[in-house]
């Protein structure tokens, strides 16, 4: 999966200037999506990464307290 959001980055970025250097709105247009698309994909998994890191801290300090209580 990480790869795909790279590779989306790399091959949208060869198609944005393939675009440009022969002139097509078109290609150049699909270059420049495709490599917004990686790079939105790539802060979402950052994002998700994030979020179950400080899900799993707080979890943990909740079990924490529990176990705590318990003794």
């Amino acid at each position: 999966m990480k790869n795909n959001r790279k590779l989306d980055k790399v091959k949208g970025t060869i198609k944005e200037g393939t675009g440009k250097i022969i002139g097509s709105e078109q290609l150049e247009l699909e270059g420049k999506l495709q490599k917004k698309r990686g790079e939105l994909s790539e802060a979402a998994s950052e994002l998700g990464e994030s979020l179950k890191e400080k899900a799993s801290e707080k979890v943990n300090e909740l079990i924490d307290k529990l176990d705590k209580k318990e003794k």
